[in-house]
């Protein structure tokens, strides 16, 4: 195929415009660097030419491109991104959080797509589809050795088409078949919510999309009709999403005309400025935030927004630092280039993001001890208390929580808890009353040396990972039966981070209590630790 270089020229061009940068060359750009550009876009087309016309073999002019694509980017922070068809559509997916399919969350496992559960009220839920359930033919075509994502793809499509599905189910003998139709599956950005203890509501929010902000409020106004002496808000592990849901979200508990978050960029006229509008107001009782070094993005945006203004207490491990924006551009028909372009501050003029992260394969270890504050730039809220900067959020109280132990990790990595969960449920029935007693342990040991995992004895005689052990095989046969809400039931009366706030409730019930009082855990760690 012979590439006219001024095809390429005009093609670079044809982008810039679509990416709403053409104005910047235009006013901001000087000659001379507007000239080296088109100088630079040149010497590509000469390359790409030379290699399409005399290169020993033949080479396809897309893939050349993709490649040139894939080369510009790892040059960039690792948050921009070129997105093919697939991948765009995947974004949409989560932004918009609903897409055509069946309801269910698939993992491979042991070669195939299995199921881990159903989402309550969806096609796949209502014909009887089981968490643990492997799906072994899509169309009559078999799935061993697929990827979730070719699984996914395959069952997603237009609402009211049908799917056929092949079903391998623990403890039948034969295959089970579905046909089944697709509908417009929600996925909800709240996972779960529930009074607990004291009057204290409980709402976990795993992603912030279009109606997390909404759904939040309906949730907050049940509580508070149920007389509401606490609320605790969960974005532990929650990886960002929606900037604008993360404003509304804040919004909630800030009143009205409150600095939220602000974006600098290296074009004046692109940074912003986000305020609440007050328009409903959740007030009058504490709010403590749950975070964790992988809350990310948006909910730092949250958190840092209602620590800045005094709104919450901020409780757990700092934050990731993923206070980057990115602009989605459309490129073409059917793929996009998401494009780092500008960074989040807090109203206190903290940058969120950790520049680290960005060139640090191994951030986690490069990351600054959370607790070693004394170095690091000091700002401070509206009420005038100290928070730190170098990225992140940095809680008021920070709880550390035990590493895993060798014999914890290996049972999780193998999905040991989940397989035995698939196994233990074929005979026996499980309600909310269910306990992990001696002779479920037991029937877990030999399950394990069935599949052949060896156990050091000393180790599984510990107090700490026989613990971990009896909650994770609840956690899991509960999620097996009661799908996500299941995981919760099962071990947020165990989780050590809840406990520990449900005391700080009782012992602090007004938020000013409870900056003295996580001041002082605060004290009494660092005393400890000397």
């Amino acid at each position: 195929m012979k590439f006219n270089k001024r095809v390429v020229i005009l093609v670079a061009l044809l982008v810039l415009v679509a990416a709403g940068s053409f104005y910047v060359w235009a006013e901001e750009r000087d000659k001379a660097a507007q000239e080296a550009v088109f100088e630079d876009l040149e010497r590509f087309s000469e390359v790409l030419q030379s290699i399409l016309d005399l290169y020993v073999e033949e080479m396809d002019s897309e893939e050349m491109i993709d490649a040139a694509i894939d080369g510009m980017m790892r040059e960039l922070d690792p948050h921009s991104v070129y997105l093919d068809k697939h991948q765009y559509e995947n974004l949409m997916i989560d932004t918009r959080g609903e897409f055509g399919g069946l309801g269910i969350t698939i993992v491979v496992r042991d070669e195939y797509p299995t199921v881990i559960s159903p989402i309550e009220g969806t096609p796949a839920w209502r014909v009887g589809i089981q968490g643990g359930d492997r799906i072994v033919g899509i169309e009559g075509e078999t799935t061993r050795g697929w990827t979730s994502e070719d699984a996914v793809e395959k069952l997603r499509g237009s609402p009211g088409t049908q799917v056929r599905i092949a079903v391998s189910r623990e403890g039948l003998d034969e295959n089970l078949d579905f046909t089944i139709t697709r509908e417009i599956i929600r996925v909800p950005s709240i996972s779960y919510y529930q009074m607990l203890d004291d009057r204290v509501g409980y709402i976990r929010i795993a992603r912030f999309a279009e109606k997390t902000a909404r759904d939040l409020h309906g949730i907050l106004l049940g509580f508070e009709e149920q007389g509401l002496d606490g609320l605790i808000l969960d974005l532990r592990s929650n990886p960002g999403g929606l900037l604008n849901a993360a404003r509304d979200v804040s919004d909630l508990f800030l009143g009205k005309d409150k600095l939220i978050v602000y974006t600098e960029s290296r074009i004046p006229s692109h940074n912003q400025k986000f305020y609440s509008n007050g328009k409903n107001t959740h007030s009058g009782y504490p709010v403590v935030v749950l975070v964790n070094g992988a809350s990310a993005s948006a909910s730092e945006i949250v958190a840092g927004a209602l620590q800045d203004w005094d709104k919450a207490v901020i409780v757990g491990q700092t934050t990731f630092g993923k206070g980057s924006v990115q602009t989605v551009i459309r490129i073409g028909e059917d793929s996009a280039l998401k494009l780092t372009t500008q960074k989040y501050y807090t109203p206190s003029h903290r940058c969120i993001h950790n520049d680290r992260n960005d060139r640090d394969e191994e951030a986690a270890e490069a990351k600054p001890d959370s607790t070693e504050t004394t170095e690091r730039e000091k700002y401070y809220t509206n009420g005038g208390r100290v928070v730190y900067g170098g990225g992140g959020i940095t809680p008021d109280w920070e709880i550390d929580l035990p590493e895993f132990t060798d014999l914890q990790l290996k049972l999780e990595r193998n999905n040991s808890f989940f397989s035995f969960a698939v196994h233990y449920t074929v005979d026996h029935e499980v309600d909310e009353s269910f306990v992990v007693d001696t002779a479920v342990l037991d029937l877990f040991r030999a399950f394990l040396d069935e599949k052949k995992v060896e156990i050091d004895e000393a180790a599984w005689n510990e107090e700490e990972n026989l613990d971990y052990v009896k909650l994770a095989v609840k956690r899991e046969i509960f999620r097996k039966e009661l799908g996500t809400k299941g995981a919760y039931i099962a071990t947020l009366p165990e989780d050590q981070e809840i406990l520990s706030v449900l005391e700080m409730f009782r012992a602090a019930p007004t938020l000013d209590r409870m900056f003295a009082y996580v001041e002082e855990q605060q004290k009494l760690a660092k005393s400890e630790e000397q």
